[in-house]
């Protein structure tokens, strides 16, 4: 069940995580037909995965406007890449990612959120931002312990 006070910013960046995850399940299922990967289908799908992060960041805007937009944007979108579990990295190299039940994300909540903050620094102060005045919001809560972390 989806918390209804939990912070639309954070909700948001891990939505465009959970779409890149899902992405790269779906690429698998395409194909699943190959009995193995051909060469550069797992480059593929990481970029795959990647742009979609990008494409979300975009169009929901969260980020700041015009050039700062984009680069947040791609940051994040790296960052999201850098979150991939190496386990499910190991599936979408064999072709697996479809079936794959480990864990696809490294870390917990707050591992995430030092990553992000540290890799994209504007990125978290954006997060930051859309936190104020929701201490409550345990999302919120936890990204503020993560940017004390991160520093």
């Amino acid at each position: 069940m989806v918390n209804p006070i939990v912070n639309p910013g954070v909700r948001k960046l891990w939505a465009i995580v959970t779409v890149c995850v899902g992405l790269a399940s779906f690429a698998g299922a395409a194909g699943a037909q190959q009995a193995a990967p051909q060469p550069g289908e797992a480059q593929a799908v990481v970029q795959q995965i990647h742009d979609a992060a990008y494409g979300k960041c975009m169009s929901d805007g969260r980020f700041g406007a015009g050039s700062e937009l984009q680069a947040n944007c791609s940051c994040s979108a790296d960052a999201a890449i850098g979150l991939l579990s190496d386990e499910f990295k190991q599936a979408i190299a064999d072709g697996t990612q479809a079936s794959f039940q480990g864990a696809k994300l490294k870390g917990d909540e707050m591992a995430r959120d030092v990553t992000l903050v540290r890799t994209c620094p504007k990125v978290g102060a954006y997060l930051q931002q859309q936190c104020q005045g929701k201490a409550d919001d345990p999302h919120c809560q936890t990204l503020q312990q993560a940017i004390q972390q991160a520093q």
